[in-house]
Order: structure tokens, then sequence, then C-alpha cells
């Protein structure tokens, strides 16, 4: 019994892996304001972002307007007037501001208590508020007179909103105990381990960690095909395909080290086994008969 269950420690820790750092991703990304602006920060010099900004913004604000005969060219001139700001630091500052918003309304709806409604709702008047003062810091002309309003714009409605909240309270208490539940069942595998056999384990317990890395990136690439599979007509597949490799780089950066440590680790704890086990092959062979029944065979720690 003992022979088998540091395999079944290990078999376990390996399928753990993958949950406990999505658990964590998830409570650092979702709790973290400051944390989730920074990995979205970059994306404001994105090209295929900022191509996707200008066209929804120049769209949108044209659908407002009636030039008659002087519409294609007004669009064409607010593109690139756009499209230009898109490259300027009030633009970056207005990324972060939209950013840190959206990311707080996601967060209170998700922390909201169940039945709290069905809607995420960002209101824009903090974003204006802070625009209005950056820009009249920087002295844009006319920027004082900026009204500040208090307008809700929803961002989501779903009635799976409190499935969504259920799941994020799972999520938290799994990332409080489920990365220490994978580092446990790893020890215990090689200190349960009989003698003899225990830098076998530690090399089979290097090869679950590289299985859990290679899973993680097996569901990260799931994920992504699910996520970019079905996008509307009038969504950028190359700027959405930028948000989702800066949402998911810190996953893919713990896929990468655990397999590469999980490697490291099988690699020397199995060739450690190796030269023991021959080394002790090379002793055994000189000594009588008698002599060879009592040295012990296999690996040892």
């Amino acid at each position: 019994m003992r022979r088998f269950l540091p395999v079944v420690f290990l078999v376990l820790a390996a399928l753990l892996l993958p949950c406990a750092a999505v658990a964590v991703w998830a409570e650092r990304e979702i709790d973290d304001t400051g944390r989730f602006v920074a990995t979205m920060a970059p994306l404001a010099d994105d090209t295929d972002v900022q191509q996707a900004v200008a066209t929804r913004l120049t769209t949108e604000v044209m659908r407002q307007v009636d030039l008659g005969p002087l519409q294609e060219g007004a669009g064409r001139m607010l593109g690139e007037a756009v499209r230009s700001f898109t490259g300027t630091d009030a633009y970056r500052k207005a990324w972060n501001t939209v950013s840190r918003v959206t990311h707080d309304a996601f967060r209170d709806a998700l922390t909201a208590p169940r039945g709290s409604g069905d809607a995420v709702t960002l209101d824009l008047a903090p974003v204006t508020e802070e625009l209005k003062a950056r820009l009249t810091a920087d002295k844009v002309p006319l920027a004082g007179q900026l009204p500040v309003v208090h307008t809700d714009i929803e961002l989501v409605r779903t009635e799976s909103l409190d499935e969504w909240r259920g799941a994020y309270e799972r999520l938290g208490a799994a990332a409080r105990w489920l990365p220490w539940a994978v580092a446990a069942l790893v020890v215990a595998a090689v200190v349960l381990a009989v003698r003899g056999r225990r830098l076998h384990t530690v090399a089979l317990a290097g090869l679950a960690v590289l299985v859990g890395a290679l899973l993680l990136a097996l569901l990260l690439a799931v994920a992504h095909n699910l996520a970019l599979s079905d996008l509307p007509d009038d969504l950028s597949r190359p700027a959405a395909e930028a948000l989702y490799a800066a949402f998911t780089a810190s996953l893919r950066t713990v896929a990468w080290v655990a397999g590469v440590v999980g490697l490291a680790v099988a690699v020397v704890a199995g060739g450690a086994g190796w030269l023991t086990g021959r080394r002790k092959r090379g002793t055994r062979s000189d000594h009588s008969p008698r002599e060879r029944q009592r040295v012990d065979t296999g690996w040892s720690a």
C-alpha cells in the first residue's frame, strides 16, 4: 500500500496544480485593481487595440450626427483625429482610467450579495471627472467646461450573475488552500516513499509538476478557442487576441516556469538515482554471493 500511495498523491497533485493556478490568478486579478490596470496598461500602445478603439469611437460618434453629403468626409477626418489621439499621453491616461473603473464595476458586481441584480453597470461620472481634471491640468482648451454627470452604462446583463458570484466565492476560497494542498501532496509523496526509492519519487514529483503545467497550458488553449471563436462582427479579432494574451499572461508564465522546474527536477533526480543504482550495482559485484543478498537494490535517498 505504501508503495502505491505516493503515486496516488502525485497524480492528485498534477490534476490540482492547474486548478490552484487558476484560483490564485482569478483572486489576484479580480481583487487587485492596481494589478489589473498594470496588466492592461501596455495595451494602450498596441496598434491593433488602438485601431479597434479608433474605429469604434469614430463609428459611434458619426452615428449621432447627420451631415448629409459631408458625412463621409467628416468621418474620415474624425477617424484620422482619433487615431492620432490614441498615440498621446492623454489617451493612455484615459485608457488606464477606463480599465480601473471597469474593473471596479465587475469586482463590485461579483462581490455583491446574491440576488443583488443581474447587470454589471458602470458609472461614467468618476471617469469624466478624472479626465476633466487631467485635461484641465494639461491646459486643453475648454476642458474645464466638460459636464460631470452620473450616467450608468450597462456593461453586462446575464441571468447567470449569481452563478458567477458563487464561482468567484469558491475560487477565492480555493486560492487560500489549494496551492498548499498541492505542495502538501508532493511533500507527502516523497516522505512516504519506501526506502531505496526516494530519489525515484522525487523524479516522479518533477514529472507530476510537468504534467500539471501541460494541463494548464491545454486549459489556456481551450479557453482561448472558446473566448475568441464567436466574436461579434464589429469586434476586432487582433485586438481581442491582444486583450486575451495580456489578461492571461501571468498564467502562461506559471505554466512555463512550472514546466521547466518540473522537468529539471525530474532529470536531476532521475540522473542521481541512476548513478546511485549503478554505483550500488558496482559495489555489489565486489561482494561474495552471500554478501550480495544483503545489499539493497534500486535507488536510495
